[in-house]
């Protein structure tokens, strides 16, 4: 992997732009997603409470342009940790290597 390279960018043009925007809207979007999880949590507790035994609810209420779901959608993973320690040989016939370009600030 390359070392890598710090550069401070003059004011001006589309990328001094964007990374202007960038800094103006992610605390706010950060703060808008955390909020919005809270009450995303709250209200599946609450429906859940109301609803025990219940795998899908359907709530309708003035407030919200169209109807929510709540359902319990079950889902298989692999425990790729474990099956490299006891399998090595099957977890290297599988394992696929990937990447992305990830954007975050950089602390301390």
């Amino acid at each position: 992997m390359s070392t890598p390279t710090s550069r401070v960018l003059e004011t001006g043009g589309r990328l001094s732009d964007l990374i202007a925007a960038y800094a103006e809207l992610k605390p706010r979007v950060d703060d808008l997603s955390a909020r919005l999880k809270t009450l995303s949590d709250a209200i599946k507790v609450e429906l859940m409470a109301a609803n025990p035994g219940t795998n899908s609810i359907v709530v309708v209420h003035p407030a919200l342009p169209q109807p929510l779901r709540l359902s319990y959608v079950e889902r298989w993973d692999l425990d790729a940790k474990r099956l490299k320690v006891e399998d090595p040989e099957t977890y290297v016939r599988y394992a696929r290597k990937g990447g992305s370009w990830v954007l975050k600030a950089v602390r301390g």
